[in-house]
């Protein structure tokens, strides 16, 4: 198991923030350049690869009219070569047609380093919580 380097750590935080960043400004393309060409995302379906992965996020974001995502923490477990795991925690602030929600969410990663750059191979969500900014709503438990 590899210890993170300064730089590498601070590569992989650059990558959750530029993913948020796009998911703030809506931006498809941007968000779609954090991803590995073969990546998967598990939401409660798995997609992979970045055409359908952002065709999916694209059909997702166009139901939410307003977003605030932000990058709480995160931890890089390893970094060996141009392979790496870790975990983000990320808050979303939404406006839907059912009204406001709150997220905090667990994504669990690997990346890969292509061309020198780091790019999300497969990420993972688990809620944390979601409901409503006071905190009552469906609270859920890391299950790893």
């Amino acid at each position: 198991m590899g210890t993170p380097t300064v730089e590498d750590y601070t590569a992989l935080r650059e990558l959750a923030e530029r993913y948020a960043d796009a998911v703030n400004r809506f931006d498809a393309e941007a968000w779609g350049a954090t991803w590995a060409p073969d990546g998967e995302w598990v939401t409660r379906t798995a997609r992979t690869g970045r055409e359908a992965i952002v065709a999916d996020w694209t059909r997702i974001m166009s139901g939410i009219p307003n977003v605030y995502m932000h990058v709480y923490s995160g931890v890089i477990d390893d970094v060996t070569g141009d392979a790496a795991t870790g975990r983000w925690y990320m808050g979303e602030f939404l406006n839907r047609a059912e009204g406001r929600t709150m997220n905090s969410l667990c994504y669990f990663d690997t990346y890969r380093r292509i061309d020198g750059h780091w790019h999300i191979q497969t990420r993972r969500l688990e809620a944390l919580y979601r409901g409503p900014a006071d905190l009552s709503g469906d609270w859920g438990k890391l299950s790893t």
